[in-house]
């Protein structure tokens, strides 16, 4: 694995809480929490924008040596365009990363962790919108400009798979639109412009003075024949190129979507133009691989299964990923489960799957020689789950939402982490 092996990682909206302080405009999860028939919201998270301190500790015990977190958008442009700079928000990000390097934490910052300004979806319909594209890229300049000389590792968009089926398709997430079938492939088509967009701009404008590196996190689940005939093979691949095909072929392979999703959506799937192909072909510099509750099992309508079986099997997605595309160098931005929201440091589950998706990460390299660069567990701290609002837990730190400093709190699964990040870092010194 790359240097250090082992990360951290968190997502905005999930732990930063002050949801409406210091400028920082409406997100669209901030709207969708406060309709229908949700209990509880992310207004506080794990209040981490009042806790930087408290983070940095949590991350100087596991002894990572990258971290992995989102910046929320309106909290740097309050209302989504450059207009609305809001300086407190900068500053905060601005603090984070001083203190990471500090500590000799390297950043993996994530420009769009689902919380899009509240007002680009109210004046365009979000992502739905081709002009998010241009909005994309110069919130990513700014970023880029901003922060990149402190940033090797940039993460532009986090699962387009679950922005565009569940946000556009489902419902199930933020911004929760569910009437028209159709709607999700073209926000995927402009949520891979976008990310292409700010690619070519970063290439063209920062990688020779920043010398970072560009990719969109996909997540992906495994999938296994349910009988050994030829046609249960097909539907597996069918299955995967409907979740993670849909925006890795065009980035990864030619520039187009996968022939089986042509073949079944026919003229309910947009198509690219030749100059839009080359536009968006080649334009990942590593391949960003996420995996674990966000997406498998919970999150995979039954028609995606096409009738096959869902599986856990990381060391065959790894694999799989590896010889699909082009055997790119595979960075799992995103690995873990889930004990339930009523579990305090003893976390047996969390910690019985994360061993096991290290163990079936290290066989894929050692014994499949696939290209894994790192692997990142999800997530450091207890936080707002998304759909699941606080039901579940996946932080690696317990996180006690009843005082009032929102005490940290290392859990068992912290320290095999540690124990583990300690092995590995005497393994790799010692060669």
């Amino acid at each position: 694995m790359g240097p250090g092996g082992l990360y951290h990682s968190t997502a905005a909206y999930s732990v930063e809480g002050a949801w409406e302080k210091d400028g920082k405009g409406k997100s669209i999860w901030d709207t969708f929490t406060r309709g229908g028939t949700r209990i509880s919201r992310g207004d506080v998270g794990s209040d981490s924008y009042h806790n930087i301190p408290g983070d940095l500790r949590a991350l100087q015990q596991l002894g990572v040596s990258h971290y992995r977190f989102s910046l929320s958008w309106p909290r740097i442009f309050s209302n989504g365009t450059k207009e609305s700079y809001n300086e407190k928000g900068v500053e905060y990000y601005k603090s984070l990363i001083r203190g990471l390097k500090e500590i000799k934490v390297q950043p993996v910052v994530t420009l769009y962790h689902w919380d899009l300004p509240d007002s680009l979806q109210t004046l365009f319909g979000g992502w739905s919108n081709s002009v998010m594209v241009e909005l994309f890229r110069e919130y990513a300049d700014f970023c880029f400009k901003t922060f990149g000389s402190d940033v090797k590792f940039w993460i532009t968009i986090d699962n387009p798979f679950v922005v565009a089926w569940h946000g556009y398709g489902t419902g199930v997430v933020a911004p929760g639109i569910k009437n028209d079938s159709d709607l999700p492939f073209r926000v995927g088509h402009n949520l891979l412009k976008a990310h292409a967009a700010a690619w070519h701009l970063y290439d063209d404008r920062y990688r020779s003075s920043q010398g970072g590196r560009v990719s969109m996190a996909l997540a992906s689940h495994w999938i296994k024949p349910s009988r050994t005939r030829q046609e249960n093979r097909k539907a597996c691949q069918c299955s995967l190129d409907f979740v993670l095909g849909w925006f890795a072929r065009p980035l990864f392979v030619d520039g187009d979507y996968p022939p089986c999703m042509k073949r079944n959506l026919t003229h309910r799937l947009p198509s690219f133009t030749e100059a839009e192909s080359l536009y968006v072909n080649g334009t990942a510099d590593f391949f960003a691989l996420s995996h674990g509750p966000a997406l498998s099992f919970q999150l995979i309508n039954d028609s995606l299964r096409f009738a096959q079986t869902e599986d856990l099997g990381l060391r065959m997605l790894l694999y799989w990923v590896g010889a699909e595309y082009n055997n790119p160098p595979i960075f799992v931005v995103e690995s873990g489960w889930f004990g339930s929201g009523n579990t305090k440091t003893k976390d047996a589950k969390q910690m019985y799957y994360l061993k096991r998706f290290i163990m079936e990460t290290l066989k894929a390299i050692r014994f499949d020689r696939v290209n894994v660069i790192g692997y990142t567990a999800w997530s450091l701290l207890d936080g707002y789950e998304w759909y699941r609002e606080y039901g579940i837990r996946r932080g690696l730190f317990f996180v006690d939402f009843n005082t009032p400093d929102l005490k940290r709190e290392p859990k068992t699964s912290a320290t095999f982490y540690i124990n583990l990040v300690l092995h590995l870092t005497a393994h790799i010194s010692s060669k």
